[in-house]
This record gives structure tokens, C-alpha cells and sequence, in this order.
């Protein structure tokens, strides 16, 4: 890559959910991750690179539109036979995979299980790249997306029922049905707005001590060989805890807090307690 090409600035930060800060550093051109449920775009979790123009909401519907009208035509080439070289996995012609080449921008939409995971790359960049890193990023997030499923999207597109000419007054109707309940929060990040003044402590937070650096180093060599994909094991662990992929890889570097999230993020990963991780350290 160029040394012209943008990088996405360092984390900011995240206010719960998913770090997708982490998983976005260093990513040459990247602009924008979005994953978003296939069924009603409730957003699942959120990067959007400061300065970009547009937040995850507010384009989070239209992505999805996208998606769904690129599935129902994708479904009218049914008849094309896959290939007897594509894999068994590598999904058939209802869920494609979107590439949009628009002015100033590349955008590819990916199907996981229920969600789609959005990227938003510069248009400089060769096209090769983007679905590389998307597909990377994608890899990534799919341990992490719920595992609900989608409803099965229609061959065409829905019909409008039509309107009767009178409706009855809604305090003549009897209501049936409960309450929805509320929609949790999207899971975005939340980056100061510009000219914001931020109040850091100049007191730096305290380093690990030999015996917990040693653990987190143990703790670490055990992911990358009993975790499931070993080769994104710690995008994985950074994604869940929080922590800069650079700073996985010098554990000395290591807030005393630190080996707690290390801990909890690999229980979720291995699947254990934590009284049986340490046993295996």
C-alpha cells in the first residue's frame, strides 16, 4: 500500500459492545463497518471512521434494502448450476455476496447466518484488497454474531395489501396483542464530538506483575494452540476484551486489569469456567 493510503484512527473507545475499533486499526482505506440483522436492520455492532459523513443508522435500513433486492434477483438465476468447482460452503446464489463500486467509495455486503456484515472501503483501492480485508473482517465477526436465523426472503417482491375504504376508529378496536418490547441500544461506538475537551489522567494506569505477565503469556500460547481458527484466535480475544492487537503480542505492555479480560474473553472463546482455564495454565 501507498503511504497516501488512510488509515482509521486509533481506538477511541468503545460504549459496549463489540471493540470494532480494534479490529478496524490498521486497516489501510477502511471506513466504515456496519453488521446489521437481515430481517429489520437492528444494528448488532458498529465502526464508523470520524469524519466520514454518515453514521451506522442512518444508512443502516438502506443497506439492507440492498441486500434483499440483490437476493430476490439472485433468485431469478437459480437456474445456473453451481460450478462443481466452487465449494459446498461457499453459499449458493440466495445469499450473494454485494460488491458496489460507487463514486468515492467500494462497499461489499456478506451474509452471516442472519446478519450482514457491511465494509466501507476508499475507492482507491484495488478491488482485490477490498474483498480480502472484507472477507477477513467478516471471518472475524461471525463467532461473535447471534445465531439466529433469518426468515427465508420471498421469490418475489411483496405485494402492498390494499387499503379498505373505511377503518374502524382505533378505540373501537380491541387490542390483542402485548407490547413489543423495547429495542436495546445499537452497539456503536462513541467518538467525542470535534472540539470536545477530554479530561485524561496523566497518572499512568499500573503495569502487571511478573506472575500475572507470565500468566497472560501462558494464557495466550494455550489460545493459539487448543482454540478453535487459531489464525484469528487473538483478533478474536482483542475483539472481546478490548485490547489493541499490538499489545497482544508484547503481554508485558499490560495493564494490571488487563489479565481479567484476557480470562473472560477466553472463557467465552474455549467455552469453559475459569476455574478450568487455570487448571490448563
Amino acid at each position: 500500500m501507498t503511504a497516501s493510503a488512510a488509515r482509521p484512527s486509533a481506538p477511541q473507545g468503545a460504549r459496549g459492545g463489540l471493540a470494532l475499533d480494534g479490529l478496524a486499526y490498521g486497516v489501510d482505506g477502511l471506513e466504515a463497518i456496519v453488521a446489521f440483522h437481515l430481517s429489520d436492520a437492528t444494528i448488532h455492532a458498529a465502526w464508523v471512521k470520524p469524519g466520514s459523513g454518515f453514521t451506522a443508522s442512518a444508512i443502516a435500513a438502506s443497506l439492507r434494502e440492498v441486500y434483499k433486492t440483490s437476493q430476490v434477483h439472485a433468485r431469478r438465476l437459480d437456474f445456473l448450476s453451481p460450478s462443481p468447482l466452487v465449494e459446498a460452503d461457499a453459499g449458493d446464489l440466495s445469499d450473494p455476496l454485494v460488491t458496489m463500486e460507487i463514486p468515492g467509495r467500494v462497499v461489499v455486503l456478506r451474509r452471516v447466518r442472519s446478519h450482514v456484515v457491511a465494509t466501507f472501503f476508499e475507492a482507491t483501492l484495488p478491488l482485490g484488497f477490498v474483498r480480502l480485508q472484507a472477507a477477513r473482517i467478516a471471518a472475524v465477526l461471525k463467532p461473535e454474531l447471534p445465531h439466529d436465523e433469518a426468515p427465508t426472503p420471498s421469490v418475489g417482491m411483496p405485494a402492498m395489501s390494499a387499503v379498505p375504504a373505511t377503518l374502524p376508529a382505533i378505540s373501537d378496536v380491541p387490542s390483542t396483542e402485548e407490547p413489543e418490547p423495547e429495542e436495546p441500544p445499537a452497539r456503536t461506538l462513541n467518538f467525542q464530538a470535534p472540539g470536545a475537551v477530554v479530561v485524561r489522567s496523566s497518572k499512568p494506569p499500573p503495569r502487571g506483575t511478573p506472575a500475572e505477565i507470565d500468566r497472560a503469556k501462558k494464557l495466550l500460547a494455550y489460545l493459539d494452540a487448543h482454540a478453535p481458527d487459531p489464525h484469528i484466535v487473538r483478533l478474536r480475544v482483542s475483539l472481546r476484551a478490548g485490547i489493541k492487537p499490538l499489545a497482544l503480542d508484547h503481554p508485558e505492555s499490560l495493564g494490571a486489569d488487563a489479565m481479567v479480560l484476557l480470562e473472560t474473553a477466553a472463557e467465552d472463546i474455549l467455552g469453559i469456567d475459569r476455574a478450568e482455564l487455570r487448571s490448563k495454565l
